[in-house]
């Protein structure tokens, strides 16, 4: 057999890819991994990693802010913003190098370049260095996702930015003007609003955030537009022209043409799944509008190809892209792999955050499923009162019938923390009952979860309702 000749490679060397390998390399197969790029693919170079260290020192500046609160003075924070991206790349080495090293010390075969599928069971690796044929039992499309780009827009021009090179914090700029209003646009809109750019956010939709709860949306946007953020809902942009200090943003809103400037423009409206030029239709891979087809074995329409995470629909979660990228590995090794749909985490890192699972309550209503709600605002807690958090609650949807979880919302501190509970209350069809009877530490800000539940059996105990 050729040292060329693989049990199985993956293409792609992001959360889902490199999460793959390692597991595929653990079950005993000899594993190939193929990356054009960079390992930890977009989530740890450009985008959940970098953003979130950005998001880690603003909160620091407004803990320097509001010290007085707390009887503690400093002196007027400054922000130096070599530091502050000498910090974020830095955090960025040390996880990539992490990743590095386990791929080695788990003997993963790393091939740089792009990966072409020319046949069932073979791949061309192409770099500017070399071109390499590669032939494996199964392979692992894990490509990951491009930012969409919106046709009105030059992405040449230095002043139009998207996600993946907004974590460069060029400035930051007098102004921003942030094209969409979803998870991904809020999250920069507080990070560049934190370090003094007066930003405004266009949402097409009637609201921000519009796959959240409704509830949720409201009271980030409240605390946005405290914090200086011009949000505007039911926006629809016309048009992007330039001026002489940067770009004019032109949308149409409830029938009215409106107009803002700014020195720059972050097009934040999703991301796309990035399966350009791979070879997977030549090769008989079902595919739409660029997506690729899988069955719940994640097996694509050729027996021997799987693939995982953002290629496959683009909603960029790279926790659920991991678990693809292990269940996709178990399937094509003979054994059970499998993800729940159902049950994936989300979170929004503003502050405060918002984390959700499963069904949202408006969700459900939709579906014509009778639910019990428990609700309980993080101001009655006492940790947050302790932390001066107060804002946001904590929202669970179980099956009114059975008690069954079926999901929640939580919007506060640590909100994307907290949510574990409940997505694991949900994974394993536990009931309400079941958390309320948890005994949860005090004072810790998971006993809002546990009051929630008990809200919802008609028996607060901290809040009055």
């Amino acid at each position: 057999m050729s040292d060329n000749h693989f049990d199985v490679l993956i293409i792609g060397g992001g959360p889902a890819g490199y999460v793959a390998a390692l597991w595929s390399a653990q079950r005993g197969a000899k594993t190939a991994l193929v990356e054009k790029k960079y390992l930890g693919g977009t989530c740890l170079n450009v985008g959940c990693i970098p953003s979130k260290a950005l998001i880690h020192c603003v909160e620091m500046l407004d803990m320097a802010k509001e010290g007085k609160r707390f009887g503690i003075t400093f002196g007027d924070p400054a922000v130096d913003m070599d530091k502050v991206r000498g910090y974020k790349d830095r955090v960025v080495k040390q996880l990539v190098s992490g990743v590095e090293g386990l791929l080695k010390g788990r003997s993963v075969e790393v091939f740089r370049g792009t990966g072409i599928v020319t046949g069932p069971n073979a791949v061309r690796v192409v770099s500017e260095d070399a071109d390499v044929a590669l032939s494996a039992d199964k392979i692992v499309v894990c490509s990951g996702s491009l930012p969409f780009y919106l046709p009105i827009c030059d992405y040449g021009d230095p002043r139009i930015m998207t996600s993946d090179n907004a974590v460069s914090l060029p400035g930051p700029p007098a102004s921003l003007a942030v094209i969409g209003g979803g998870a991904i646009g809020l999250e920069f809109a507080f990070i560049y609003s934190g370090f003094g750019t007066k930003v405004t956010v266009i949402e097409m939709l009637p609201r921000i955030l519009p796959t959240e709860d409704p509830e949720a949306s409201e009271v980030l946007a409240k605390s946005l537009t405290r914090r200086g953020v011009k949000l505007c809902p039911a926006s629809k942009v016309q048009e992007i022209g330039d001026t002489p200090s940067g770009k004019r943003v032109v949308f149409e809103r409830e029938g009215t043409e409106e107009a803002v400037e700014a020195e720059m423009v972050l097009v934040a409206v999703g991301r796309r799944a990035a399966t350009d030029e791979m070879g997977l239709e030549e090769a008989g891979v079902v595919m739409d509008r660029g997506r690729i087809q899988v069955n719940a074995e994640l097996q694509t329409s050729v027996p021997s190809i799987y693939a995982a995470g953002d290629c496959l629909r683009g909603i960029g979660l790279a926790h659920l892209a991991s678990h693809e990228g292990i269940a996709a590995v178990d399937n094509a090794l003979g054994r059970e792999g499998h993800v729940c749909l159902d049950c994936v985490p989300s979170g929004i890192y503003t502050v405060p955050e918002v984390g959700s699972v499963g069904l949202r309550e408006h969700e459900a209503t939709e579906k014509g499923i009778a639910v019990t709600i428990g609700k309980f605002p993080f101001s009655a807690l006492g940790k947050a009162t302790v932390l001066n958090e107060r804002e946001g609650f904590v929202k669970l949807v179980a099956d009114a019938a059975t008690g069954r979880m079926l999901g929640g919302t939580i919007v506060g501190p640590k909100a994307t923390e907290l949510v574990a509970e409940v997505a694991l209350a949900v994974q394993h069809q536990l009931t309400i009952t079941d958390i309320a009877e948890t005994i949860h530490g005090h004072p810790t800000l998971n006993e809002a979860v546990g009051e929630a539940a008990h809200a919802g059996l008609g028996m607060p105990i901290h809040f009055m309702g």
